[in-house]
């Protein structure tokens, strides 16, 4: 009885969703059901039907509004999830991803400033700070042997709340002797670099990529494993040219617009 009034309040709320599900399916034979109903989703989402940002209906609840069982709605969902029009919250539920925001990607500007051209509000969160084995790309980069260490640290980026961004950024430790104490007291690379002398620096370079999530990647983001994403690899310059950061990013494919601008 209580999903049957759960489902009453859904065709309430949401008619034109409740319209979309009491369509007739097309044979089997011509499209699988769930495929069906995977389809109508994307309308739904597609349509603002079911806003971005918003929840959805619980699985029981859908299945029961659409006329199928769970297992039919789950692989329905989940496609959605694999390719991120849908995310999903442990322990909160499945949401429609809101629409991708713009990331601009120039020399001079930091993450939360390219960021923020479409606005909101940008946390950090760090995952780990320490030492260990430097990348193939990064040791040669920083000019030192492959099995020597560098400065690791791992950060999650999150906008308006919600993960965005995780990265995993690596420091010559030569130049930066005292990195983690500094990082504790300041919370800011920047200011590490400044404590180091280096006032200003630039992006030499920005390789985009792109991907499927691993198991991690997905864990910490939010979403379903293999969904796509983009791998973003960047290096940072000091005035003297030379190589102060090496950084490997990891976005949601459908979360951001990656936009290259020249420097004003």
């Amino acid at each position: 009885m209580a999903d049957l009034l759960a489902g009453d309040l859904i065709k309430a709320e949401n008619p034109a969703l409740a319209a979309l599900a009491a369509k007739a399916y097309a044979p089997r034979s011509v499209r699988p059901i769930w495929l069906q109903i995977y389809d109508r989703l994307a309308d739904a989402i597609r349509q603002d039907v079911v806003p971005p940002g918003s929840r959805l209906p619980g699985e029981v609840y859908l299945a029961d509004l659409f006329g199928v069982n769970r297992i039919t709605m789950r692989r329905a969902l989940a496609l959605h999830q694999n390719e991120g029009l849908l995310q999903a919250r442990k322990g909160v539920g499945i949401f429609v991803r809101p629409r991708p925001r713009r990331f601009l990607i120039r020399n001079d500007m930091q993450f939360a400033e390219s960021l923020l051209v479409d606005g909101g509000s940008i946390s950090s969160k760090n995952l780990w700070l320490g030492r260990g084995k430097a990348s193939p790309e990064a040791a040669q980069l920083f000019g030192i042997a492959p099995d020597e260490q560098v400065i690791l640290l791992h950060r999650l980026r999150q906008l308006d709340g919600a993960p965005i961004y995780v990265s995993r950024k690596e420091f010559p430790i030569l130049r930066f002797p005292d990195f983690e104490n500094r990082y504790h007291e300041s919370g800011s690379v920047r200011a590490v670099f400044r404590s180091a002398g280096i006032e200003s620096y630039r992006r030499s370079e920005t390789r985009v990529m792109g991907g499927f999530a691993s198991k991690e990647e997905a864990e910490i983001l939010e979403i379903s494993p293999q969904t796509p994403v983009q791998y973003v690899t960047s290096i940072n310059r000091d005035v003297s040219g030379q190589v102060i950061e090496f950084n490997r990013g990891c976005w949601p494919m459908a979360s951001v617009e990656l936009v290259f601008a020249a420097a004003d």
